[in-house]
Parts: structure tokens; C-alpha cells; sequence
């Protein structure tokens, strides 16, 4: 009779050790499950393109979504370049002509950096100063590659206080689409510069 009690409380225990196993085992791949779960989802969240918020103008602002450009940030990109590009004087040069370049594509910096710092030093040199305003509305040209942007307006070149040239000048600009991130939130970058003087009738 003992011995028939002491079968049975062990055959109960090896049952009771089985079904606590085999539930640490489904809690186990439960919480296996999970993690996996966890790290697809930050995976995604963090491969996905997110919305940035720029600042075409003083005057508004606005969001750049993924994969699209707004016209009117195209055009205020291309404009306040230029307008950034050719304003200064022989104590604002090398602040411009930085600002200039960092949103220039390597390409296009590679060409012409030689002869921006060339133009430093001669504006530093001959206390050279340049004064440009719009003189039209932007006209945009837009492919699946790029943007061409029109912008024409007055520059007016100084030697200390004396004008030494005043010019109405056309400008087409090629603009190349960039992924946008933090330090360029537009998605896009300067891939070529086109002057040419407009003559008055």
C-alpha cells in the first residue's frame, strides 16, 4: 500500500514538472515572438521617411514631405541662394560664399571652388561689394530628374563708394533632388549656375 502511494505522488510530480514546462516553454517563444515583433517595428519606424519641416522664407513655413517638392519651395530655394550668392561686401564674402557652397552639389563645388576663393580674394583685396535684387517672378521648368530655375534681376557692382557696373542679368539654375536631411531639409542642392546679361530696349 506504500509503495502504490509513493508510484502515485511521483507520477502526479513528473505530470506537474511536464505542464510547468511546456508552459515556460510557450512563455518562452511568447516573449521570443515579441522581441521580434518589436525590432520589425523599429526597424521600419526608423527606415521610414519622415516629414521635415523647413522655412522657405521669413515670412511662412511649412513641410516637406517624402518624395515631394513643393514649386514655391523650389523656387524660394533657387532664389534665396542667389540672392545669398551674389549680396556682399569685402567683410561678408567669406561668410556668403560659405553659405553658398553648402548647398551646392559636390560636382559643381569641385569645378568652381577654386575660382569662389579666387573671387574671395579679390573682393577682400579691391573692397569690392556686389548689391542684387529680383527684378521678376521666378519661372520653373520641372523634369523627373531635376528643376530649372529662371531668376533675372539688377546687379550692381561697388569699388569702396564708386559703382562700377550695373547690369540686369538672367540666371538659369539647375537644381538636382536630394534625399532631405536635417542640415538640408529642401532636397535639393545647386548642380549648375547659367549668367547671361539681359540687353534693355
Amino acid at each position: 500500500m506504500i509503495e502504490k502511494t509513493k508510484r502515485t505522488g511521483f507520477i502526479e510530480k513528473w505530470a506537474n514538472a511536464e505542464k510547468t514546462s511546456a508552459f515556460l516553454g510557450i512563455t518562452l517563444f511568447a516573449v521570443i515572438a515579441f522581441c521580434v515583433g518589436l525590432l520589425l517595428t523599429l526597424f521600419k519606424v526608423s527606415t521610414k521617411p519622415q516629414a521635415i519641416y523647413y522655412i522657405p522664407s521669413a515670412q511662412e513655413a511649412g513641410v516637406a514631405y517624402p518624395n515631394h517638392i513643393d514649386k514655391t519651395v523650389v523656387c524660394g530655394f533657387a532664389s534665396n541662394w542667389l540672392l545669398n550668392r551674389n549680396n556682399f561686401t569685402p567683410q561678408t564674402v567669406k561668410d556668403t560664399y560659405q553659405r553658398a557652397m553648402r548647398y551646392m552639389a559636390p560636382e559643381l563645388l569641385s569645378r568652381t571652388k577654386a575660382s569662389l576663393e579666387d573671387e574671395i580674394s579679390r573682393v577682400e583685396r579691391d573692397n569690392i561689394s556686389s548689391l542684387f535684387s529680383l527684378s521678376k517672378d521666378p519661372e520653373l521648368e520641372d523634369s523627373s530628374t531635376d528643376f530649372k530655375v529662371t531668376l533675372t534681376g539688377e546687379k550692381i557692382i561697388f569699388m569702396g563708394k564708386e559703382k562700377l557696373d550695373d547690369r540686369i542679368l538672367r540666371y538659369t539654375i539647375t537644381l538636382q533632388r536630394i534625399p532631405p536631411i536635417e542640415t538640408n531639409p529642401y532636397g535639393m542642392v545647386i548642380a549648375g549656375v547659367k549668367q547671361e546679361e539681359v540687353e534693355i530696349k
